[in-house]
């Protein structure tokens, strides 16, 4: 029975800083995506009439949530979970701070994981953004402060996790790392 090939122990874990200037980078082709995004929205406003007639089906703050989970966050995680899973084992900004993201095996993640870790990963977005459509200022008769207070509270630990993670751990691992099997480490 062969034993599968694992992580050498001489590798070297990307730290936080490495990780957070990968992510600056890919920020960068997030923000020109949000652009067009605003730009698209800007010109529906500007054709005024199909505002109008649209509207009272994006009214609802449950449908104002699934239109940014369909157009902003699904993207983006498709975009992470692509690159992840593919030759490159990175995307643009991983490429750019030289590290890439691995299996226990040290090969490129399956599609599959590369997707949980990203929807993992952009998790605390997508409650940010469904807390954000909850307010009750946005939503008359929306739900309670409560509610939205969890919301945020709950964005705030998950990042807080995520970050002390990626700070403290020795192989800097995250729980979006934890639960894909990935690991990310530094180019040789």
């Amino acid at each position: 029975m062969k034993i599968p090939n694992r992580i050498p122990d001489d590798v070297q874990y990307a730290g936080f800083a490495k990780r957070l200037k990968a992510f600056a980078f890919d920020y960068l082709i997030i923000l020109v995506y949000i652009i067009v995004l605003a730009g698209v929205n800007f010109g529906i406003i500007l054709r005024g009439r199909l505002l109008e007639e649209i509207s009272p089906y994006i009214a609802s703050p449950v449908v104002k949530d699934m239109i940014a989970f369909f157009t902003l966050i699904l993207p983006v995680i498709l975009y992470f979970t692509l690159q992840e899973s593919s030759h490159r084992q990175g995307t643009w900004g991983k490429q750019k701070a030289g590290i890439r993201v691995v299996n226990v095996q040290g090969d490129t993640l399956t599609t599959m994981q590369a997707f949980v870790r990203s929807l993992v990963k952009f998790l605390p977005w997508q409650i940010a953004h469904t807390s954000i459509y909850q307010i009750k200022e946005f939503v008359p008769g929306g739900p309670s402060e409560p509610f939205d207070i969890t919301g945020f509270v709950l964005v705030y630990v998950l990042v807080g996790i995520y970050i002390l993670s990626a700070l403290i751990l020795k192989k800097h691992r995250t729980p979006y790392d934890w639960v894909s099997g990935a690991y990310v480490i530094v180019e040789r």
